[in-house]
């Protein structure tokens, strides 16, 4: 776990038990979405990392000027939340703690993301059997997203959660080789 990840997990459980507690898991992750691409902004990216680097607290103007963007687009009990992020001098961790937040929504709820990379498009009804088959196998529902990417040779790279598993020909080429080498 990395650094960054390890400052966020107690932030994004404390944030998954009170949205699992007041049944607003799902508002709560648009919410957090929201002030993490709110944070995301190259202009306010750059003030939190000059904030990193000089060990400087956060401005007034800036707490003001953030949640003058984020008006509308998030609850008092995130407002609230975020505040205690700033305060502990934590808002650079905020894309990571709603990632975590995500992760722990997702695991709650028996639901993982997976990407299907292959050298050309699938089709619809080719994304629909990758999709139930991996459910099967991780016997949990999947979110599918695909890619494209040319230097796949042949074959599909699947990644769900933790789990790679490579079918393209390039690394059976590669696996083949080895085998002939040793």
């Amino acid at each position: 776990m990395s650094d960054l990840q390890t400052i966020a997990h107690p932030y994004a459980k404390a944030a998954f038990d009170f949205a699992h507690e007041n049944a607003a898991l799902t508002e709560w992750q648009s919410m957090l979405n929201t002030v993490a691409a709110v944070a995301q902004d190259p202009t306010i990216a750059m003030h939190i990392e000059d904030l990193n680097n000089s060990g400087g607290k956060v401005s007034d103007e800036f707490v003001s000027m953030f949640f003058m963007i984020c008006d509308g687009l998030i609850d008092e009990h995130v407002h609230n939340f975020i505040r205690i992020i700033i305060e502990n001098g934590r808002l650079s961790a905020l894309s990571a703690i709603a990632a975590g937040f995500i992760e722990l929504k997702n695991e709650f709820e028996k639901h993982l993301e997976a990407t299907v990379t292959s050298s050309e498009p699938l089709t619809d009804e080719q994304i629909v059997k990758i999709k139930q088959a991996l459910e099967i196998k991780v016997e949990r529902s999947v979110e599918l997203h695909s890619e494209v990417d040319p230097s796949v040779v042949g074959g599909l790279i699947i990644k769900v959660g933790g789990l790679v598993i490579d079918g393209s020909l390039k690394t059976s080429i590669r696996r083949l080789a080895t085998s002939l080498q040793g």
